[in-house]
């Protein structure tokens, strides 16, 4: 059996105990540097049976499928995420290739990140740090959330923890999901948590059926002082967002955003890059999944299969 790591952040993740694992599969083969994935010649050499496991680092969140198609007795992918989305699963499937994702190991650091967030936005920070924090307490004045309206999108690992931690600051807690259910928060649909929430997280996963899942109409139907707080990829037309915020219209709006600075967009709008599952704990809990998914692969079992 061949195993290839294709990660240029194993020297940080990757202890002696976890390469200890990895040796005892067989033959490892650890590609660090960033390179075209036709330079990993090693890849392809042979036919001995072989598993992938890749982190998306190392190619701008890419997997081609001709990349794919060369490698010889391939068994299984290993991804370092938890989204999929990256490459084919469906041409991943059509070759008789398990696919295997990692779950979990970031709902924590993502729910917290979700506060930190919700409180910028609530007192202004976007336009007190914009302002070069001077004090002005008319326009810097924000408000607080305790006893405000929380409205969950997706109610999984992350919008559960979400929802969990948005009630222990004193928030009500509302939510829409398509299969979720808990009785410790209010079950609404999808229009009335968009019209009535004073807080909005978006934690539902962007794919097929949840591509446009908030038209523009039901954006517009957002309370003038509401915040919207998106950490997973925008199910809705974000540049319609970032002028409602920027009319003043909604009351502000938080997001990943890797191509541009922060401050670029008028308006309360926090706009960083995505730091939200990235934590000690995080970090350690990525990488103890990520080797024991590699092992559990070179067994023929695949416990997160997504295919």
């Amino acid at each position: 059996m061949k195993i290839f790591i294709i990660s240029p952040n194993t020297d940080t993740q990757l202890t002696q105990e976890h390469r200890s694992a990895l040796k005892g599969l067989g033959e490892v083969t650890i590609y660090n540097d960033i390179k075209p994935f036709d330079q990993l010649t090693e890849l392809y050499a042979g036919n001995e049976p072989r598993i992938v496991a890749i982190d998306p680092d190392f190619s701008e969140w890419k997997f081609p499928n001709d990349v794919i198609d060369k490698i010889p007795n391939l068994k299984a992918i290993v991804l370092q995420t938890t989204s999929f989305s990256w490459l084919d699963v469906e041409h991943c499937t059509q070759k008789g290739v398990p696919v295997v994702n990692l779950r979990g190991f970031s709902s924590i650091a993502v729910a917290e990140w979700v506060v930190t967030l919700t409180l910028a936005l609530a007192r202004q920070l976007p336009i007190v740090i914009k302002d070069g924090w001077k004090l002005n307490y008319e326009k810097h004045r924000g408000f607080e959330l305790r006893g405000k309206t929380a409205g969950v999108i997706g109610l999984g690992r992350i919008g559960t923890a979400v929802a969990e931690n948005l009630q222990g600051i004193g928030m009500t807690v509302q939510y829409w999901s398509k299969h979720s259910q808990d009785e410790r928060f209010n079950k609404v649909a999808l229009e009335e948590l968009m019209h009535s929430s004073d807080v909005i997280v978006s934690a539902v996963a962007h794919n097929d059926d949840t591509e446009g899942l908030l038209g523009d109409g039901i954006v517009k139907s957002m309370k003038p002082t509401a915040l919207l707080v998106d950490i997973t990829h925008p199910i809705y037309n974000t540049e319609l967002v970032l002028q409602l915020v920027a009319e003043g219209k909604i009351g502000g709006y938080a997001f990943e955003d890797e191509k541009n600075t922060f401050g670029k967009y008028e308006g309360n709008v926090w706009n960083g890059p995505a730091l939200g599952w990235c934590t000690n704990e995080s970090m350690a809990k990525n990488a103890q999944q990520w080797v024991e998914a590699i092992v559990e692969a070179a067994r023929g079992t695949y416990l997160t299969q997504v295919n």
